[in-house]
Protein backbone atom coordinates (compact mmCIF):
# COMPACT_ATOMS: atom_id res chain seq x y z
CA UNK A 1 0.00 0.00 0.00
CA UNK A 2 0.92 3.71 -0.50
CA UNK A 3 0.19 7.00 0.78
CA UNK A 4 -3.53 7.29 1.95
CA UNK A 5 -4.84 3.64 1.50
CA UNK A 6 -3.46 3.58 -2.33
CA UNK A 7 -1.81 1.20 -4.10
CA UNK A 8 0.69 0.86 -7.11
CA UNK A 9 -1.87 0.17 -8.86
CA UNK A 10 -4.16 3.20 -7.91
CA UNK A 11 -0.93 5.73 -9.17
CA UNK A 12 0.44 3.75 -12.03
CA UNK A 13 -2.66 2.34 -14.08
CA UNK A 14 -2.16 -1.60 -14.83
CA UNK A 15 -3.75 -3.18 -18.36
CA UNK A 16 -6.29 -5.20 -18.22
CA UNK A 17 -7.48 -7.86 -21.02
CA UNK A 18 -8.72 -11.32 -21.26
CA UNK A 19 -6.29 -13.91 -20.55
CA UNK A 20 -7.81 -17.08 -22.60
CA UNK A 21 -5.96 -19.43 -20.70
CA UNK A 22 -7.84 -18.46 -17.14
CA UNK A 23 -11.30 -19.08 -19.04
CA UNK A 24 -13.59 -21.37 -16.51
CA UNK A 25 -14.27 -23.64 -19.97
CA UNK A 26 -10.53 -23.99 -20.20
CA UNK A 27 -10.20 -25.07 -16.81
CA UNK A 28 -12.82 -27.48 -17.28
CA UNK A 29 -11.57 -29.11 -20.50
CA UNK A 30 -7.80 -29.29 -19.04
CA UNK A 31 -9.46 -30.69 -15.97
CA UNK A 32 -11.46 -33.43 -17.52
CA UNK A 33 -8.90 -34.65 -19.64
CA UNK A 34 -7.60 -35.58 -16.71
CA UNK A 35 -10.28 -37.12 -15.48
CA UNK A 36 -12.41 -34.70 -13.50
CA UNK A 37 -15.87 -33.85 -13.32
CA UNK A 38 -15.38 -29.97 -13.15
CA UNK A 39 -18.64 -28.02 -13.02
CA UNK A 40 -20.83 -26.87 -16.48
CA UNK A 41 -19.57 -23.61 -16.77
CA UNK A 42 -22.95 -22.53 -17.93
CA UNK A 43 -24.21 -22.49 -13.93
CA UNK A 44 -20.80 -22.11 -12.30
CA UNK A 45 -19.69 -19.67 -9.73
CA UNK A 46 -16.15 -18.17 -9.86
CA UNK A 47 -13.65 -15.98 -8.22
CA UNK A 48 -10.94 -14.28 -9.46
CA UNK A 49 -8.20 -13.00 -6.73
CA UNK A 50 -6.26 -9.50 -8.31
CA UNK A 51 -9.18 -8.95 -10.85
CA UNK A 52 -7.92 -5.64 -11.54
CA UNK A 53 -10.54 -3.45 -13.97
CA UNK A 54 -12.06 -6.64 -14.68
CA UNK A 55 -10.88 -7.04 -18.02
CA UNK A 56 -10.32 -10.88 -17.67
CA UNK A 57 -13.28 -11.28 -16.04
CA UNK A 58 -16.12 -8.99 -17.45
CA UNK A 59 -16.11 -10.67 -20.66
CA UNK A 60 -16.59 -13.91 -18.88
CA UNK A 61 -19.86 -12.60 -17.28
CA UNK A 62 -20.96 -11.32 -20.35
CA UNK A 63 -20.57 -14.93 -22.05
CA UNK A 64 -21.61 -16.71 -19.34
CA UNK A 65 -25.04 -14.90 -18.06
CA UNK A 66 -26.29 -17.73 -16.21
CA UNK A 67 -22.69 -18.12 -14.00
CA UNK A 68 -21.78 -16.17 -11.00
CA UNK A 69 -18.24 -14.11 -11.00
CA UNK A 70 -17.24 -12.36 -7.52
CA UNK A 71 -13.50 -9.87 -8.33
CA UNK A 72 -11.36 -8.61 -5.70
CA UNK A 73 -8.91 -5.89 -5.51
CA UNK A 74 -6.93 -4.16 -3.91
CA UNK A 75 -7.06 -0.62 -6.35
CA UNK A 76 -9.67 1.44 -5.53
CA UNK A 77 -9.34 3.40 -8.66
CA UNK A 78 -9.53 0.26 -10.92
CA UNK A 79 -12.52 -1.43 -9.04
CA UNK A 80 -13.91 1.60 -10.00
CA UNK A 81 -13.86 1.51 -13.40
CA UNK A 82 -14.72 -2.63 -13.46
CA UNK A 83 -17.92 -1.44 -11.69
CA UNK A 84 -18.53 1.19 -14.79
CA UNK A 85 -17.53 -1.35 -17.48
CA UNK A 86 -20.19 -3.76 -15.62
CA UNK A 87 -22.55 -0.82 -15.98
CA UNK A 88 -22.27 0.14 -19.33
CA UNK A 89 -23.10 -3.64 -20.48
CA UNK A 90 -25.87 -3.70 -18.11
CA UNK A 91 -24.42 -7.20 -16.26
CA UNK A 92 -26.12 -8.20 -13.38
CA UNK A 93 -24.26 -11.56 -12.66
CA UNK A 94 -20.74 -9.97 -11.62
CA UNK A 95 -19.59 -8.42 -8.72
CA UNK A 96 -16.45 -6.36 -8.46
CA UNK A 97 -14.96 -5.65 -5.09
CA UNK A 98 -12.39 -3.55 -3.20
CA UNK A 99 -11.01 -6.37 -0.74
CA UNK A 100 -7.78 -7.69 0.42
CA UNK A 101 -7.20 -11.07 -0.42
CA UNK A 102 -5.79 -11.83 3.36
CA UNK A 103 -9.70 -10.86 4.03
CA UNK A 104 -10.76 -13.50 2.19
CA UNK A 105 -12.81 -16.22 4.38
CA UNK A 106 -15.13 -19.14 3.95
CA UNK A 107 -17.95 -16.29 4.15
CA UNK A 108 -17.31 -15.32 0.70
CA UNK A 109 -18.73 -18.75 -0.66
CA UNK A 110 -17.43 -21.75 -2.57
CA UNK A 111 -16.32 -21.48 -6.08
CA UNK A 112 -16.39 -23.70 -9.10
CA UNK A 113 -13.09 -21.82 -10.47
CA UNK A 114 -10.43 -19.96 -8.43
CA UNK A 115 -8.51 -17.24 -10.82
CA UNK A 116 -5.36 -16.04 -9.77
CA UNK A 117 -3.48 -14.69 -12.67
CA UNK A 118 -0.26 -12.37 -12.48
CA UNK A 119 -0.53 -12.47 -8.75
CA UNK A 120 1.45 -15.08 -6.66
CA UNK A 121 4.78 -13.94 -7.80
CA UNK A 122 4.07 -10.33 -6.92
CA UNK A 123 3.18 -10.68 -3.35
CA UNK A 124 4.58 -11.63 -0.23
CA UNK A 125 4.91 -14.94 1.44
CA UNK A 126 2.51 -14.81 4.02
CA UNK A 127 -0.25 -13.68 0.87
CA UNK A 128 1.12 -16.20 -0.95
CA UNK A 129 0.38 -18.70 1.92
CA UNK A 130 -3.33 -17.27 2.12
CA UNK A 131 -4.07 -17.64 -1.69
CA UNK A 132 -2.97 -21.26 -1.49
CA UNK A 133 -5.07 -21.73 1.80
CA UNK A 134 -8.40 -19.84 -0.39
CA UNK A 135 -8.38 -22.18 -3.06
CA UNK A 136 -8.32 -25.12 -0.50
CA UNK A 137 -11.18 -23.56 1.67
CA UNK A 138 -13.79 -21.52 -0.95
CA UNK A 139 -13.22 -24.16 -3.61
CA UNK A 140 -15.93 -26.71 -4.28
CA UNK A 141 -15.15 -30.33 -3.81
CA UNK A 142 -14.93 -30.50 -8.08
CA UNK A 143 -13.63 -27.27 -8.03
CA UNK A 144 -10.58 -25.77 -10.24
CA UNK A 145 -7.89 -23.22 -9.19
CA UNK A 146 -5.59 -21.33 -11.84
CA UNK A 147 -2.11 -19.52 -10.17
CA UNK A 148 0.32 -17.84 -12.74
CA UNK A 149 3.79 -17.31 -11.94
CA UNK A 150 7.40 -16.62 -12.86
CA UNK A 151 9.01 -19.76 -13.35
CA UNK A 152 12.64 -21.03 -13.05
CA UNK A 153 14.80 -21.94 -15.13
CA UNK A 154 13.87 -19.56 -17.71
CA UNK A 155 13.64 -16.32 -15.11
CA UNK A 156 16.65 -16.03 -14.00
CA UNK A 157 17.28 -14.62 -17.22
CA UNK A 158 15.24 -12.11 -16.51
CA UNK A 159 15.95 -11.89 -12.86
CA UNK A 160 19.78 -10.56 -14.22
CA UNK A 161 18.54 -7.73 -16.30
CA UNK A 162 15.59 -7.00 -13.03
CA UNK A 163 18.11 -6.99 -10.29
CA UNK A 164 20.24 -4.14 -12.44
CA UNK A 165 17.43 -2.11 -13.59
CA UNK A 166 16.24 -2.04 -9.70
CA UNK A 167 20.11 -1.24 -8.97
CA UNK A 168 19.88 1.38 -11.64
CA UNK A 169 16.33 3.40 -10.26
CA UNK A 170 17.38 3.36 -6.93
CA UNK A 171 16.30 7.05 -5.22
CA UNK A 172 14.12 7.29 -8.24
CA UNK A 173 10.41 8.08 -6.89
CA UNK A 174 8.71 9.04 -10.47
CA UNK A 175 7.40 6.54 -12.01
CA UNK A 176 8.05 8.03 -15.42
CA UNK A 177 11.88 8.18 -14.48
CA UNK A 178 12.04 4.49 -13.41
CA UNK A 179 10.74 3.17 -16.67
CA UNK A 180 12.79 5.34 -18.74
CA UNK A 181 15.63 4.77 -16.52
CA UNK A 182 15.55 0.92 -16.47
CA UNK A 183 15.06 0.72 -20.46
CA UNK A 184 17.88 3.02 -21.23
CA UNK A 185 20.26 1.39 -18.40
CA UNK A 186 19.55 -2.38 -20.42
CA UNK A 187 19.96 -0.42 -23.63
CA UNK A 188 23.23 0.75 -22.92
CA UNK A 189 24.35 -2.92 -21.60
CA UNK A 190 23.46 -4.11 -25.08
CA UNK A 191 25.16 -1.69 -27.09
CA UNK A 192 27.97 -2.07 -24.50
CA UNK A 193 28.29 -6.14 -24.84
CA UNK A 194 30.13 -8.70 -27.24
CA UNK A 195 27.62 -10.50 -29.61
CA UNK A 196 29.49 -13.46 -29.80
CA UNK A 197 29.24 -13.97 -25.73
CA UNK A 198 26.18 -15.71 -23.61
CA UNK A 199 26.14 -12.61 -21.22
CA UNK A 200 25.53 -10.37 -24.31
CA UNK A 201 22.90 -12.47 -26.52
CA UNK A 202 20.93 -12.52 -22.82
CA UNK A 203 20.97 -8.93 -22.59
CA UNK A 204 20.09 -7.98 -25.39
CA UNK A 205 17.17 -10.88 -25.66
CA UNK A 206 15.76 -9.36 -22.29
CA UNK A 207 15.79 -5.62 -24.20
CA UNK A 208 14.04 -6.89 -26.85
CA UNK A 209 11.45 -8.31 -24.33
CA UNK A 210 11.53 -5.29 -22.67
CA UNK A 211 10.85 -3.02 -25.65
CA UNK A 212 7.87 -4.91 -26.57
CA UNK A 213 6.38 -4.48 -23.11
CA UNK A 214 3.93 -1.87 -22.19
CA UNK A 215 5.54 1.13 -19.53
CA UNK A 216 2.93 0.15 -16.76
CA UNK A 217 4.20 -3.45 -17.42
CA UNK A 218 7.37 -2.92 -16.83
CA UNK A 219 6.82 -0.69 -13.46
CA UNK A 220 4.85 -3.60 -11.67
CA UNK A 221 6.41 -6.64 -13.12
CA UNK A 222 10.16 -5.38 -13.98
CA UNK A 223 10.33 -2.98 -11.19
CA UNK A 224 8.69 -4.74 -8.45
CA UNK A 225 11.61 -5.71 -5.94
CA UNK A 226 9.17 -8.28 -4.33
CA UNK A 227 8.61 -10.30 -7.38
CA UNK A 228 9.47 -13.72 -6.96
CA UNK A 229 10.01 -16.64 -9.31
CA UNK A 230 9.10 -20.43 -8.75
CA UNK A 231 10.35 -23.67 -9.36
CA UNK A 232 7.39 -25.97 -10.43
CA UNK A 233 8.43 -28.46 -8.49
CA UNK A 234 7.98 -25.32 -4.98
CA UNK A 235 4.47 -24.25 -5.91
CA UNK A 236 3.54 -28.33 -6.46
CA UNK A 237 4.86 -28.79 -2.52
CA UNK A 238 3.54 -25.81 -1.11
CA UNK A 239 -0.14 -26.86 -2.85
CA UNK A 240 0.32 -30.10 -1.29
CA UNK A 241 0.95 -28.87 2.17
CA UNK A 242 -2.03 -26.98 1.84
CA UNK A 243 -4.55 -29.84 0.83
CA UNK A 244 -4.31 -29.21 -2.86
CA UNK A 245 -2.68 -31.69 -5.84
CA UNK A 246 -1.07 -30.42 -9.35
CA UNK A 247 -3.57 -31.42 -12.49
CA UNK A 248 -1.58 -29.64 -15.42
CA UNK A 249 -0.67 -26.50 -16.76
CA UNK A 250 -3.48 -24.49 -18.46
CA UNK A 251 -2.07 -25.50 -21.83
CA UNK A 252 -2.06 -29.41 -22.39
CA UNK A 253 0.75 -28.84 -24.98
CA UNK A 254 2.74 -27.55 -22.36
CA UNK A 255 2.10 -30.23 -19.80
CA UNK A 256 1.74 -32.98 -22.92
CA UNK A 257 5.35 -35.31 -23.61
CA UNK A 258 4.04 -35.67 -27.31
CA UNK A 259 5.62 -32.78 -28.89
CA UNK A 260 9.19 -33.11 -27.67
CA UNK A 261 12.41 -34.39 -28.97
CA UNK A 262 14.12 -38.09 -28.58
CA UNK A 263 16.66 -36.76 -26.41
CA UNK A 264 14.31 -34.93 -24.03
CA UNK A 265 12.18 -38.20 -23.59
CA UNK A 266 15.18 -40.68 -22.93
CA UNK A 267 15.58 -38.60 -19.99
CA UNK A 268 11.69 -38.62 -19.31
CA UNK A 269 11.26 -42.02 -19.50
CA UNK A 270 14.23 -42.59 -16.57
CA UNK A 271 11.79 -40.94 -14.07
CA UNK A 272 8.47 -43.33 -12.89
CA UNK A 273 4.81 -41.67 -14.32
CA UNK A 274 3.53 -41.44 -11.35
CA UNK A 275 6.25 -38.50 -10.28
CA UNK A 276 4.92 -36.65 -12.58
CA UNK A 277 5.49 -32.84 -11.07
CA UNK A 278 9.16 -34.44 -11.42
CA UNK A 279 8.17 -35.09 -15.18
CA UNK A 280 6.98 -31.70 -15.15
CA UNK A 281 10.15 -29.78 -13.70
CA UNK A 282 12.59 -31.23 -16.21
CA UNK A 283 10.67 -30.46 -18.78
CA UNK A 284 10.59 -26.87 -17.79
CA UNK A 285 14.75 -27.33 -17.78
CA UNK A 286 14.62 -28.44 -21.79
CA UNK A 287 12.61 -25.77 -22.78
CA UNK A 288 14.12 -22.80 -20.21
CA UNK A 289 10.01 -22.07 -19.31
CA UNK A 290 10.27 -18.48 -17.80
CA UNK A 291 6.24 -18.41 -16.77
CA UNK A 292 3.66 -20.90 -15.40
CA UNK A 293 0.11 -21.46 -15.47
CA UNK A 294 -0.68 -24.46 -13.11
CA UNK A 295 -4.08 -25.93 -12.53
CA UNK A 296 -4.59 -27.34 -8.75
CA UNK A 297 -7.60 -28.93 -7.33
CA UNK A 298 -8.14 -30.87 -4.53
CA UNK A 299 -5.73 -33.36 -2.96
CA UNK A 300 -8.25 -36.28 -2.30
CA UNK A 301 -9.56 -35.92 -6.32
CA UNK A 302 -8.65 -39.19 -8.62
CA UNK A 303 -7.11 -38.19 -11.77
CA UNK A 304 -6.31 -39.88 -14.62
CA UNK A 305 -3.06 -39.19 -16.31
CA UNK A 306 -3.04 -41.59 -18.81
CA UNK A 307 -4.49 -39.01 -21.67
CA UNK A 308 -4.42 -40.15 -24.89
CA UNK A 309 -6.16 -39.90 -28.50
CA UNK A 310 -9.04 -41.70 -28.01
CA UNK A 311 -10.35 -39.41 -25.27
CA UNK A 312 -10.72 -36.56 -27.90
CA UNK A 313 -13.58 -38.24 -29.08
CA UNK A 314 -15.60 -36.11 -26.07
CA UNK A 315 -14.65 -32.64 -27.44
CA UNK A 316 -14.84 -30.11 -29.69
CA UNK A 317 -12.06 -28.82 -31.94
CA UNK A 318 -11.01 -25.77 -33.33
CA UNK A 319 -8.02 -25.20 -35.61
CA UNK A 320 -7.20 -22.75 -38.18
CA UNK A 321 -5.62 -24.97 -40.59
CA UNK A 322 -4.60 -23.50 -43.62
CA UNK A 323 -3.43 -25.54 -46.64
CA UNK A 324 -0.56 -24.36 -48.61
CA UNK A 325 -2.67 -25.39 -52.00
CA UNK A 326 -5.02 -23.57 -52.27
CA UNK A 327 -6.73 -26.38 -54.53
CA UNK A 328 -6.17 -29.06 -51.63
CA UNK A 329 -7.82 -32.65 -52.60
CA UNK A 330 -8.03 -34.95 -49.17
CA UNK A 331 -9.12 -37.84 -51.87
CA UNK A 332 -5.50 -37.41 -54.20
CA UNK A 333 -2.77 -39.42 -53.07
CA UNK A 334 0.00 -37.70 -51.55
CA UNK A 335 0.93 -35.44 -48.74
CA UNK A 336 -0.74 -31.76 -47.90
CA UNK A 337 0.69 -29.51 -45.52
CA UNK A 338 -1.04 -27.30 -43.03
CA UNK A 339 0.21 -23.94 -42.59
CA UNK A 340 -1.17 -22.90 -38.75
CA UNK A 341 -2.33 -20.09 -36.86
CA UNK A 342 1.05 -19.79 -35.30
CA UNK A 343 2.89 -20.25 -38.64
CA UNK A 344 3.78 -23.71 -37.59
CA UNK A 345 2.92 -26.95 -40.06
CA UNK A 346 0.88 -29.97 -40.02
CA UNK A 347 1.46 -32.56 -43.11
CA UNK A 348 -0.23 -35.74 -43.39
CA UNK A 349 -1.14 -38.33 -46.38
CA UNK A 350 -4.12 -39.51 -44.31
CA UNK A 351 -7.15 -38.83 -46.54
CA UNK A 352 -9.55 -38.86 -44.20
CA UNK A 353 -7.10 -36.36 -41.89
CA UNK A 354 -6.92 -34.43 -44.72
CA UNK A 355 -10.29 -34.23 -44.81
CA UNK A 356 -10.81 -33.13 -41.60
CA UNK A 357 -8.28 -30.47 -41.45
CA UNK A 358 -9.73 -28.77 -44.25
CA UNK A 359 -12.98 -28.86 -42.60
CA UNK A 360 -12.03 -27.01 -39.69
CA UNK A 361 -10.30 -24.93 -41.39
CA UNK A 362 -13.18 -23.46 -43.55
CA UNK A 363 -15.25 -23.59 -40.32
CA UNK A 364 -12.60 -21.64 -38.24
CA UNK A 365 -13.23 -20.36 -35.46
CA UNK A 366 -15.92 -22.71 -34.82
CA UNK A 367 -15.58 -25.61 -32.63
CA UNK A 368 -16.86 -28.91 -34.34
CA UNK A 369 -17.64 -31.74 -32.22
CA UNK A 370 -15.88 -35.01 -33.37
CA UNK A 371 -19.18 -36.96 -34.55
CA UNK A 372 -19.44 -33.79 -36.64
CA UNK A 373 -15.84 -33.72 -38.10
CA UNK A 374 -15.99 -37.32 -39.16
CA UNK A 375 -18.95 -37.47 -40.56
CA UNK A 376 -18.36 -34.03 -42.86
CA UNK A 377 -14.75 -35.39 -43.15
CA UNK A 378 -16.52 -38.34 -45.13
CA UNK A 379 -18.85 -36.76 -46.90
CA UNK A 380 -16.40 -34.64 -48.06
CA UNK A 381 -14.18 -37.48 -49.68
CA UNK A 382 -17.38 -38.44 -51.86
CA UNK A 383 -16.59 -42.11 -53.48
CA UNK A 384 -13.46 -41.77 -51.81
CA UNK A 385 -14.59 -42.86 -48.71
CA UNK A 386 -16.07 -46.35 -49.10
CA UNK A 387 -12.42 -47.77 -48.65
CA UNK A 388 -12.31 -45.70 -45.34
CA UNK A 389 -15.89 -46.65 -44.02
CA UNK A 390 -15.30 -50.23 -44.52
CA UNK A 391 -12.31 -49.84 -42.59
CA UNK A 392 -13.79 -47.14 -40.29
CA UNK A 393 -12.58 -48.24 -37.04
CA UNK A 394 -8.71 -48.23 -37.75
CA UNK A 395 -9.31 -44.78 -40.10
CA UNK A 396 -10.75 -42.93 -36.89
CA UNK A 397 -7.51 -44.20 -34.71
CA UNK A 398 -5.06 -43.05 -37.28
CA UNK A 399 -7.80 -39.77 -37.40
CA UNK A 400 -7.31 -39.07 -33.54
CA UNK A 401 -3.76 -39.76 -33.66
CA UNK A 402 -2.84 -36.54 -36.23
CA UNK A 403 -5.31 -34.68 -33.91
CA UNK A 404 -3.67 -35.69 -31.02
CA UNK A 405 0.03 -35.01 -32.18
CA UNK A 406 -1.44 -31.35 -33.33
CA UNK A 407 -3.26 -30.75 -29.78
CA UNK A 408 0.15 -31.68 -28.32
CA UNK A 409 2.18 -29.13 -30.27
CA UNK A 410 -0.74 -26.43 -29.30
CA UNK A 411 -2.13 -26.54 -32.87
CA UNK A 412 -5.25 -27.69 -31.86
CA UNK A 413 -7.65 -26.25 -29.64
CA UNK A 414 -10.02 -28.82 -27.61
CA UNK A 415 -13.46 -27.53 -25.90
CA UNK A 416 -15.90 -28.96 -23.53
CA UNK A 417 -17.95 -26.77 -23.99
CA UNK A 418 -17.57 -24.27 -27.35
CA UNK A 419 -18.08 -21.12 -27.29
CA UNK A 420 -21.02 -18.91 -28.34
CA UNK A 421 -19.79 -17.80 -32.07
CA UNK A 422 -20.70 -18.09 -35.65
CA UNK A 423 -19.05 -18.46 -38.90
CA UNK A 424 -22.68 -17.93 -40.66
CA UNK A 425 -24.03 -14.59 -41.85
CA UNK A 426 -27.53 -14.33 -41.02
CA UNK A 427 -29.76 -11.29 -42.33
CA UNK A 428 -29.05 -9.00 -39.29
CA UNK A 429 -25.99 -10.10 -38.28
CA UNK A 430 -25.01 -9.00 -34.46
CA UNK A 431 -21.38 -8.63 -33.19
CA UNK A 432 -20.92 -8.96 -29.54
CA UNK A 433 -22.10 -6.47 -27.59
CA UNK A 434 -18.72 -6.46 -25.40
CA UNK A 435 -16.85 -6.15 -28.64
CA UNK A 436 -19.11 -3.18 -29.71
CA UNK A 437 -18.71 -0.99 -26.45
CA UNK A 438 -15.49 -1.51 -26.26
CA UNK A 439 -14.60 -0.35 -29.91
CA UNK A 440 -16.03 3.02 -28.96
CA UNK A 441 -13.40 4.04 -26.98
CA UNK A 442 -10.35 1.59 -27.84
CA UNK A 443 -8.54 -0.56 -30.41
CA UNK A 444 -8.92 -3.25 -28.80
CA UNK A 445 -11.22 -5.85 -28.12
CA UNK A 446 -12.74 -9.11 -27.08
CA UNK A 447 -13.75 -11.88 -29.03
CA UNK A 448 -15.83 -14.74 -28.25
CA UNK A 449 -13.09 -16.67 -27.82
CA UNK A 450 -12.10 -14.68 -25.18
CA UNK A 451 -9.05 -12.95 -27.02
CA UNK A 452 -8.17 -9.35 -27.53
CA UNK A 453 -8.49 -8.55 -30.83
CA UNK A 454 -6.27 -5.79 -32.64
CA UNK A 455 -8.75 -2.98 -34.89
CA UNK A 456 -6.46 0.00 -35.94
CA UNK A 457 -8.78 0.63 -38.66
CA UNK A 458 -11.03 3.47 -37.80
CA UNK A 459 -13.81 2.16 -40.79
CA UNK A 460 -13.70 -1.26 -39.06
CA UNK A 461 -14.33 0.20 -35.69
CA UNK A 462 -17.66 2.28 -37.26
CA UNK A 463 -18.62 -0.61 -38.64
CA UNK A 464 -18.32 -3.22 -35.77
CA UNK A 465 -20.47 -0.44 -33.58
CA UNK A 466 -23.79 -0.80 -36.25
CA UNK A 467 -23.56 -4.48 -36.61
CA UNK A 468 -26.26 -4.88 -33.44
CA UNK A 469 -28.95 -7.35 -35.07
CA UNK A 470 -31.02 -4.61 -36.26
CA UNK A 471 -28.94 -4.10 -40.01
CA UNK A 472 -29.45 -6.00 -43.26
CA UNK A 473 -26.76 -5.53 -45.75
CA UNK A 474 -27.95 -2.94 -47.28
CA UNK A 475 -28.75 -0.89 -44.63
CA UNK A 476 -25.07 -1.63 -43.32
CA UNK A 477 -23.88 -0.05 -46.42
CA UNK A 478 -26.20 2.86 -46.01
CA UNK A 479 -25.02 3.63 -42.63
CA UNK A 480 -21.98 2.91 -42.89
CA UNK A 481 -21.77 5.46 -45.51
CA UNK A 482 -23.03 7.77 -43.76
CA UNK A 483 -21.24 7.24 -40.77
CA UNK A 484 -17.87 8.23 -42.62
CA UNK A 485 -19.15 10.94 -44.43
CA UNK A 486 -19.77 12.79 -41.11
CA UNK A 487 -16.59 12.06 -39.69
CA UNK A 488 -15.10 13.15 -43.23
CA UNK A 489 -17.13 16.25 -42.90
CA UNK A 490 -15.41 16.49 -39.00
CA UNK A 491 -12.25 16.30 -40.12
CA UNK A 492 -12.48 18.64 -42.93
CA UNK A 493 -14.46 20.93 -41.27
CA UNK A 494 -11.84 23.90 -42.12
CA UNK A 495 -11.91 23.36 -46.11
CA UNK A 496 -8.94 21.42 -47.90
CA UNK A 497 -5.94 22.94 -49.40
CA UNK A 498 -6.85 23.98 -52.42
CA UNK A 499 -10.55 24.67 -51.81
CA UNK A 500 -11.79 21.47 -53.55
CA UNK A 501 -15.05 19.68 -52.10
CA UNK A 502 -13.48 16.65 -50.35
CA UNK A 503 -13.74 13.21 -51.57
CA UNK A 504 -16.53 11.02 -49.85
CA UNK A 505 -15.52 7.64 -48.61
CA UNK A 506 -17.70 4.91 -50.57
CA UNK A 507 -17.80 1.45 -49.53
CA UNK A 508 -20.22 -0.75 -51.16
CA UNK A 509 -22.48 -4.17 -50.69
CA UNK A 510 -19.02 -6.54 -51.56
CA UNK A 511 -16.82 -4.73 -49.09
CA UNK A 512 -19.56 -5.01 -46.28
CA UNK A 513 -20.51 -8.52 -46.85
CA UNK A 514 -16.57 -9.13 -47.08
CA UNK A 515 -16.25 -7.26 -43.75
CA UNK A 516 -18.65 -9.26 -41.99
CA UNK A 517 -16.81 -12.64 -42.86
CA UNK A 518 -13.57 -10.94 -41.23
CA UNK A 519 -15.78 -10.36 -38.16
CA UNK A 520 -16.77 -13.81 -37.88
CA UNK A 521 -13.33 -15.27 -38.74
CA UNK A 522 -12.41 -12.80 -35.82
CA UNK A 523 -14.85 -14.74 -33.69
CA UNK A 524 -16.91 -11.46 -32.90
CA UNK A 525 -20.15 -12.60 -34.51
CA UNK A 526 -22.94 -14.12 -31.96
CA UNK A 527 -24.56 -17.07 -32.47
Amino acid sequence: MTDAGRTEYDHVFYPGHPFAQTHPERLATIASLFGMQPAPVDRCRVLELGCGIGGNLVPMAYQLPDSEFLGIDLSESAIAKGVSNVARLGLTNIELRRADIMEVTPAFGRFDYIIAHGVYSWVPPTVRARMLSIFKQNLNPRGVAYVSYNAYPGSHFRDLTREMMLHHVQGMDNPKERIAQGRALLASLAAATADNTAYGVVIRDQLERVKATPDEVIYHDDLNAAAEAFYVRQVAADAARAGLQYISEATFAHTSLGGHAEPVMEVIRQIPASEFVQREQYLDFFVGRGFRETLLCHADIALDRNVGPQRLKRYHVVAFTQPELAEADPAAPGVVSFKTEKGSAIATDHRLSKAALLYLSENWPQAVGFPELLERSLARLGSAAAPIRANLDEEVDTLLDVLFRAVCRNHIELHLYPPRLTTMISERPTASLLARREAENATFVTSLRHALVRLEDTTVRHFLLLVDGTRNVDALVSDLNAVLAAAQDRATEGGTTDGAPPARPEVNRGRVEESLKVLARLGLLIA
